[in-house]
């Protein structure tokens, strides 16, 4: 027994010795690791810019939506190209920079810091949004509050989270539940903001070590969800001779950024660019809760879907989070243009001004301005005075199909000696004129981008007083026969018609009895019909040769 008792009392001061050796070795390790790499005895420092000193939004058109689509203030699809001035003041050593206040739609993988060598960067995307809130409370309980819009009566009971991803789903006492679809005033109540969830958009970048001291840093990134179009407004002289023009950029933002005074340039022309779905606001994480609902105020058959997207103001005690409200209706160009002669003349001398940027064209606004988030905002860009131009009565004829109506178009030529000759970016056109003392619409068109020196041509509608008729002839030959063209005017003024003759492979039209001219292929009759009056034209069809 003493022998046992003595051999376990030696193994364990031999295990409490080998325990303080190792111990020992340990500290000894960890101190000449401190001696080697004091970057490694303290924790990283973390450096927060809290938002820009400068910025500058260059914003790039949806090309998507071709040359006459309109702006879709819901969903927009251009981009913007954000540069912002930060000054910041860093310790020694290697550090975390937060830049808060960046573009909720930024493109992490387009970030470009200069200034200083950075090592990773990496967005911060948990955001203090209604997508933020209901993702990190999935799950848990919250307070429904509900107010009866005929009482005006308010109550609250206890909801558990089920899902909020497409369609927002609570459990209650009384079973589940899709918020939004009642047609109740409802409000999710939330006890606390997590600490996890940032309120600005925020991107993070880790350099290496260095002196520290005051740095100037730049920070260039791409953004989605912008947009811009040009809105022209053209006003009619008297006999529609010439018209009084006036540009207005529309430029939209859809992010939850604002960005106060900045420099802000429109970029018109096509740039190509690889769209990676995976980077824009409706990527995982950041896309904006939207609730749809079965359709509702029926039992019969199913009509198809009908949509009801609502907002509600998601808050927690002690303080509001609330979405953006959406975005206002696009403003009418044409109630820009309605105000007062001096305001509008005001806006024109600050207009923005056109530089060349390679095939592209740059718009610049000339003064600070507010790139607000969810909203829209209208800069005058061109004012041009009395542009000569004229109304066209266009009529196109087929060997086999004699077309439809006269169409109305309104023609100009966009050279410097005509007026103009400006880069015009693509937009929509809107034209007015003066009748009994009001300005009345005559006509809205999509323009494509036009050059300097390109010929402009806008429709501005149907003609009704202004007809045609196509009358065949007896008289045929071995492989033609003959037509004749009348045109009627029955307005109070003279009208200048232009009919487009198209030939086609197996029918060619010749023999014409008036003069005639060839442009982009096809034979053109242009004319003058008097006032209540009439003109013909006789030519041949001449068709197959069947020998």
């Amino acid at each position: 027994m003493a022998f046992s008792r003595h051999c376990e009392e030696l193994q364990a001061t031999r295990q409490s010795r080998a325990a303080r050796y190792a111990l020992d070795c340990f500290a000894t390790l960890a101190m000449t690791m401190i001696l080697l790499f004091p970057a490694l005895a303290a924790a990283q420092s973390v450096v927060t810019s809290d938002g820009p000193d400068a910025v500058e939004v260059s914003i790039y058109r949806d090309n998507s939506r071709g040359d006459y689509g309109k702006l879709n203030l819901k969903y927009l699809q251009g981009f913007a190209l954000i540069s912002e001035t930060r000054r910041v003041t860093l310790p020694a050593g290697a550090a975390t920079i937060r830049f808060e206040g960046v573009a909720s739609g930024i493109d992490p993988a387009s970030a470009l810091v200069t200034g200083i060598g950075v090592e990773e960067k990496n967005q911060d995307a948990r955001l203090l949004t209604q997508r933020g809130l209901l993702d990190h409370f999935t799950g848990q309980r919250v307070t429904l509050r509900r107010t009866d819009p005929a009482t005006g009566e308010t109550s609250e009971e206890s909801a558990t989270i089920r899902s909020g991803s497409d369609r927002l789903i609570v459990q209650t006492v009384a079973g589940f539940e899709a918020v939004a679809c009642t047609g109740l005033n409802q409000t999710l109540v939330f006890d606390r903001a997590p600490e996890e969830l940032s309120a600005k958009p925020t991107l993070s970048v880790n350099i290496g070590n260095q002196p520290g001291g005051e740095y100037t840093l730049t920070l260039t990134y791409l953004a989605q969800n912008f947009d811009w179009q040009a809105n022209y407004v053209a006003e009619f002289n008297e006999d529609a001779s010439a018209i009084d023009l006036l540009g207005w950029m529309t430029m939209a933002s859809g992010d939850a950024t604002s960005f106060i005074d900045a420099n802000t340039n429109a970029i018109a022309g096509t740039v190509f660019r690889d769209q990676n779905y995976a980077n824009t606001v409706f990527a995982e994480g950041r896309a904006p809760v939207r609730y749809q609902c079965w359709p509702a105020g029926t039992t019969g058959a199913f009509q198809g879907y009908r949509y009801q997207q609502r907002t509600y103001a998601l808050r927690y005690r002690g303080g509001a989070v609330s979405p953006p409200p959406p975005p206002p209706p696009p403003p009418a160009p044409m109630a820009m243009e309605m105000a007062a002669a001096d305001s509008v003349m005001v806006t024109a001398q600050r207009r923005a001004e056109q530089e060349d940027l390679g095939d592209l064209k740059l718009y610049r606004i000339p003064f600070p301005t507010t790139v607000a988030a969810n909203s829209q905002k209208q800069v005058a860009f061109l004012r041009k005075q009395a542009v000569p131009g004229e109304i066209v009565y266009m009529l196109e004829i087929f060997p086999r199909y004699s077309g439809g109506g006269l169409d109305r178009i309104f023609r100009m030529q966009n050279k410097r000696e005509e007026g103009l000759g400006e880069p015009m970016p693509s937009g929509q056109f809107a034209f007015f004129q003066q009748a009994l003392g009001l300005r009345q619409l005559v006509g809205e068109d999509g323009m494509s981008d036009k050059a300097v020196g390109e010929e402009i041509e806008l429709a501005l509608g149907g003609a009704d007083n202004v007809t045609h008729e196509i009358e065949t002839s007896p008289k045929t030959g071995k492989n033609w026969q003959a037509q004749t063209l009348t045109i009627r005017n029955a307005n109070a003024e003279p009208v200048t018609i232009e009919a487009e003759f198209q030939n086609e492979t197996d029918f060619t039209y010749r023999k014409f009895k008036r003069r005639t001219f060839e442009r982009d292929g096809k034979t053109v009759w242009r004319t003058t019909v008097p006032a209540n009056d009439e003109v013909e034209l006789r030519y041949r069809v001449y068709g197959p040769d069947d020998g």
